[in-house]
């Protein structure tokens, strides 16, 4: 009776497995057109830097790009128009967020790469070849 409940707890977990590994798939699946929206609609890697005009108050908006090594550092002037400043503003947010949904992706990536090692592990073990 013993030998019958922990094969029947096998089961019970290997039926599990098929709804979760397609739940980690869905996920998947929504990071990666979510990070694929992100990149249609433009990515912008730079930090935002406010030129003062003559009355002391910020007036001029510019893009600074990371100092790339041997370069100059990148400025790309955006003006004060306000749509074009929230455009590019939207850029940048879109860059953080796809910075965190790559990170999140190696995390399910890793997730899957274990989980696929354990059952390989666990294939090997039930059929006595450990």
């Amino acid at each position: 009776m013993l030998q019958h409940a922990q094969t029947a707890e096998l089961m019970k977990l290997a039926g599990a497995l098929p709804e979760l590994i397609r739940a980690l798939d869905s996920e998947i699946e929504k990071v990666a057109g979510r990070m694929d929206e992100l990149v249609r609609a433009g990515l912008i890697y730079a930090t935002e830097y406010w030129r003062k005009g003559s009355d002391g108050n910020p007036k001029y908006f510019y893009l600074l790009y990371p100092q790339q090594p041997g370069e100059p550092r990148r400025r790309e002037y955006v003006g004060c128009d306000t749509t074009r400043v929230e455009e590019a503003r939207a850029g940048i947010q879109r860059a953080k967020e796809y910075d965190e949904l790559a990170a999140h992706m190696a995390a399910l990536a890793g997730r899957a790469q274990r989980v696929q090692g354990a059952l390989h592990d666990a294939c090997r073990y039930m059929n006595g070849s450990y």
